[in-house]
């Protein structure tokens, strides 16, 4: 039987929430990749404000998919842990079954906007 406790589900659909805005997703597909970088780096990657940035890495904190520690003037971004790190492996496989490859670039490109989603 599956566990269903109530607070176990409104986590899960915390998470889903949070990974269903493209640019979160793209942050954390970016993570998947590298493991570890820097919060000037996605800045950098995506071309997005710093605090759009900031923004969208304080959800995904919040819901536990990424960690960020202060290293001097640096903030280092990664995924917090082998749970995320799966996560995004099954849904690299789930959309590219056929080789399980990540996301690239141009998967997410385009979607900045949540109204263009179908």
């Amino acid at each position: 039987m599956v566990n269903t406790d109530p607070q176990d589900v409104r986590r899960a659909a915390r998470i889903f929430k949070a990974l269903s805005h493209p640019q979160r997703l793209r942050i954390v597909c970016s993570l998947t990749e590298r493991r570890v970088t820097t919060e000037k780096e996605l800045i950098e990657e995506f071309g997005l404000p710093q605090s759009t940035v900031n923004r969208h890495l304080s959800v995904l904190k919040e819901c536990g998919v990424v960690a960020a520690n202060r290293e001097g003037t640096r903030v280092l971004v990664e995924l917090a842990g082998p749970v995320a790190s799966q996560l995004m492996d099954a849904v690299c496989q789930w959309v590219h079954p056929e080789t399980g490859e990540q996301f690239s670039g141009d998967l997410a490109a385009g979607l900045d906007d949540p109204a263009q989603i179908p």
